[in-house]
């Protein structure tokens, strides 16, 4: 019996694996590979949501500035959006962002900064702060404290980016 052993290394994107063993057991396992791995990695690719800062930043212009002193601000009053969730959404996206630039620590927000920076009611905050983490726009942290999702950041982009704003 001869005790040849086939290696071989498949790269495809950034995904890499080595099969090794005989021809007849490498031959299966890559034909396992292109049957199951690629079409689910590919279609992962396809859907998967991962914004850099700088994408981020530029669909936010014309809500966000910034000012080296003062960090993020808003350009617009959040009293003109008729909708607290979604002050409350623009709220966290704000410690996102900071927190992503290296400004601050966490990109929590917790209820009482919410008050503070809000008209609304403290049970008004609460109330919608429930429904948006049932929505999984935001996400309820350990400490009480807020943090918004992926789907939240998304959300917000495809409400309020340069192009949403352009086909009202």
């Amino acid at each position: 019996m001869s005790a040849e052993e086939l290696k071989v290394t498949i790269r495809y994107g950034d995904l890499e694996m080595s099969f090794s063993g005989p021809p007849e057991a490498v031959y299966r396992q890559i034909i396992t590979f292109m049957e199951k791995t690629l079409p689910a990695y590919s279609l992962a690719k396809k859907i998967a949501f991962n914004m850099d800062l700088k994408d981020l930043l530029e669909i936010f212009s014309d809500i966000f500035a910034y000012d080296a002193q003062e960090g993020l601000f808003f350009k617009i009053s959040l009293g003109q959006l008729r909708s607290v969730s979604d002050q409350i959404l623009l709220l966290a996206l704000r410690k996102y962002l900071e927190h992503r630039m290296g400004r601050i620590e966490a990109p929590n927000i917790s209820p009482g900064e919410l008050e503070a920076a809000l008209p609304a009611k403290k049970k008004t905050i609460m109330n919608n702060l429930t429904k948006l983490v049932q929505l999984e726009l935001l996400k309820r942290l350990d400490r009480g404290d807020y943090a918004i999702t992926p789907s939240g950041v998304k959300y917000l982009a495809d409400k309020f980016s340069k192009k949403a704003s352009a086909g009202e």
